[in-house]
Order: structure tokens, then sequence, then C-alpha cells
């Protein structure tokens, strides 16, 4: 077994399959849960009605935080940071993408009201989550991370690649916060702009995707310069980033276009039935 290392970082040899732990994880994981576990025991028992939903959400956010641990420990971490781009951008899909979705189901119904609660709270949140402001914060959020001088500075360290891995997920959670929660109330913001919303993000071509699968050559020195795993090529490596980046988003968001339209339509037709 290697050294402790808190979080995962640079390349530092040859990849030979060794299990690294990473204490700086795990201790960011088990922090997560531990605020969770606070939050619904605050919440207190809920009333009958309210069970089922409360264990929907746990649900919700354990898988959140399931995508959150594969993503940032052995051997996706330690890959994607120093390793194979393809897999740094499977981490982006992971960390900024999937699991701030889940993590936001996974809040019980009765946060949203104590939200409401906190008018400061409440003001900052309507300001960050404004739909066409969490589109602009998530895109050029997600461009400036992919951009090569940005990675290659953040990436040559922990710390670094520590700031990339949490700006990912709380630009995840901005994202996802108009289409997760009810809190602020945004009437004007409906099943059809909710799918427009997640469409415009799915077949927008973005400066990254263009110049990891145009460009001639490797962009990123942190995985050129790394050292090759057998099988695999920077350049080829790059391409198959772009793939990722763009294929990934773009399901990912057709899926979730795909459940508010069949929870549009079942909602339209309970209302027809009563």
């Amino acid at each position: 077994m290697r050294e402790l290392r808190w979080w995962c970082g640079p390349a530092s040899g040859a990849w030979d399959w060794t299990w690294q732990p990473y204490v700086g994880v795990w201790l960011f994981l088990l922090a997560i849960i531990g605020a969770y576990i606070l939050l619904v025991r605050r919440l207190g028992r809920p009333e009958p009605a309210e069970r089922r939903a409360r264990r929907r959400a746990v649900g919700w956010f354990a898988t959140g935080i399931i995508l959150l641990w594969g993503a940032l420990d052995w051997p996706l971490g330690p890959l994607g940071a120093g390793y194979l781009a393809s897999l740094h951008m499977v981490q982006f899909l992971l960390v900024g993408v999937a699991a701030p979705a889940f993590l936001l189901l996974g809040l019980p119904p009765e946060t949203f009201r104590r939200i409401e609660r906190a008018p400061r709270f409440m003001k900052l949140l309507d300001d960050l989550t404004q739909p066409i402001a969490a589109f602009f914060i998530f895109n050029v959020v997600m461009t400036v991370t992919h951009w090569p001088s940005v990675v290659d500075t953040l990436m040559a360290t922990a710390a670094g690649s520590f700031v990339v891995d949490i700006t990912w997920l709380l630009t995840g959670l901005v994202f996802w916060w108009p289409l997760c929660s009810p809190v602020p109330a945004r009437p004007r913001f409906g099943p059809m702009l909710q799918v427009v919303y997640l469409a415009l993000n799915a077949i927008l071509i973005r400066p990254p995707f263009a110049f990891l699968l145009f460009s001639r050559y490797p962009v990123y020195a942190t995985y050129e310069l790394a050292a090759p795993i057998p099988g695999t090529d920077a350049l080829g490596d790059q391409q198959l980033a772009a793939g990722i980046m763009k294929i990934g988003t773009a399901w990912i968001m057709a899926v979730a276009a795909a459940v508010v339209i069949y929870q549009y339509h079942r909602r339209k037709g309970f209302a027809q039935s009563t």
C-alpha cells in the first residue's frame, strides 16, 4: 500500500493498479453524510403521508454519494487527475452533472419549507438559480475548468484538483436547483421551458469540445506528459474525452428532459381523472 494522500493529484509514476487511500475524499464524503443525517434528525419524524417521500429522498441522496465516491476515490480519481483526459471527463460528468441532481433530490421536502423561512438565503438562491443565470454559470465554469492553461495549472497539485472538483459540484448544484427544487417558486419556468433549458445544454457546442476534438496535438500537458498507460495515446485519449463530454452531457440532459415530460403528463392525467 502506498503512503496516505488527502486528495487525487498529479501522476507520481507509472500506473500499476496499486490501491491508494485518499483520506481527504473519505472525510469530505463523511462530512456530507454527517450533515445530511443531522438535517434529517432535526426535521424529526415525517408525517405518515410524507414517509414514502422521505425514504425516496434518502435513496436519491445515497445515489449521489455513491457517484461522488466513485468519481473521486481510487481508481477513477487518480486516473482522471493525472493520467487520462477521458477519465477526467468522466469525473466531470459524475461530479458536476449527475451527482448534484441526486443530492438535491435527496433533500427531504420539509427542507424547502425551512429554507423559505431564511429570507437572506432565499435572496441568494433566487439570484444564483434563476434559470438564465444558472445556465450561464454552468457553461462558463464548464468552459473555464476545461481550458488547457487552467487544467494544467490546477491539476499540478492535489489542492488544485480539489478546487476543480468542488467547483464542479457547486456549479452542478446551481444548474440543477431550478429543476429539482420548488424553492424559490418559479411559476413561469414550467415543464416546457425546463425541457428547453435541458435541450440547450445538450446541443450546445462548447469551446472545450471543439479544441479537444479537432486539435492536431494534445492540448493538456498534464496528460501528454503523464506516464503512458498501455493501449492509450494522448491525442486519441483527448478525442475520446471530447466525445464523452458531448455525448455524456447530451444523454444526461435527454434523460432529465424525458423525466420532466413524463412527470408533466402524469400530473396532467391525474388532474383530469380527479
